[in-house]
């Protein structure tokens, strides 16, 4: 692929994300969050300009409620076969807006990242990125559902969309050059590039201790998994094809 490293690269500060520094619009998906996750939530809630909850994940917003976090979420949507009644019912009671979204083809996920993309063109609200909380682990298909939506985020918005699972923080990168700012906290942590869509033809990265160079990846060839980064503070990554990038997070180190 001849792309250009200093031509309009994509810029990812994944510690700004984690630490609250930017803006964001914060989605809390269905499956009981683990322990970090519901640190995520309640650090980052005050500077998230948006809060939604998506079905089962309006379940897990009320258990987190306390009189020091109210957490009282702007949109609550989904086909609701896991949101409790009580439960929309008190959110109701507080004003929150409830949205009722059948549809079996796409993940209450999907559509939540439709109806989020919606209210921040409706309200001219303009954040950084979007997080979507879940829980990893114990649904192989609901994970895959969930990087699948990341394969349909570009068609539904243009705000960046990333998932934050107990102790990771996972996006898409699309077609092109991209540039993964690294802290010295993050120095120990896991990474992986993954071809989950289909092949790559040429993958190029620098800043890894494991690196690619004009590489081709696949399901059943070469993908990267428990790579690490090299101690630069820049990590660089050229690919011909949209490509997951997963990285190991702990919301203590920051």
């Amino acid at each position: 692929m001849n792309q250009n490293p200093e031509s309009q690269p994509k810029e990812w500060f994944p510690s700004r994300i984690i630490s609250g520094e930017e803006h964001i619009a914060l989605l809390i998906l269905n499956q009981p969050l683990q322990e970090e996750c519901k640190y995520f939530v309640k650090r980052n809630w005050q500077s998230a300009l948006v809060h939604v909850g998506v079905d089962g994940g309006a379940n897990q917003l009320k258990e987190l409620c306390d009189d020091e976090f109210p957490l009282i979420p702007d949109l609550i949507c989904g086909d609701f076969d896991s949101a409790t009644p009580d439960v929309l019912e008190f959110y109701k009671s507080k004003g929150v807006s409830i949205v009722h979204t059948p549809d079996q083809d796409e993940t209450d996920f999907t559509k939540a990242l439709r109806l989020t993309d919606m209210y921040l063109k409706d309200r001219k609200i303009e954040v950084s990125s979007i997080i979507a909380v879940a829980r990893n682990g114990d649904r192989l298909d609901h994970i895959l559902g969930n990087l699948n939506t990341l394969y349909q985020a570009d068609e539904i918005t243009s705000v960046p969309v990333l998932i934050l699972g107990n102790n990771s923080l996972t996006w898409l990168l699309s077609v092109g050059f991209h540039k993964i700012y690294v802290t010295e906290k993050m120095m120990e942590s896991h990474v992986g590039l993954i071809p989950l869509g289909s092949a790559c033809k040429n993958v190029t990265t620098t800043g890894l201790k494991w690196n690619l160079t004009n590489d081709k990846m696949n399901f059943g060839g070469l993908i990267s998994t428990c790579n690490m980064f090299d101690g630069s503070n820049v990590v660089t990554i050229a690919t011909d094809t949209p490509l997951i990038w997963t990285m190991e997070v702990t919301m203590d180190k920051f």
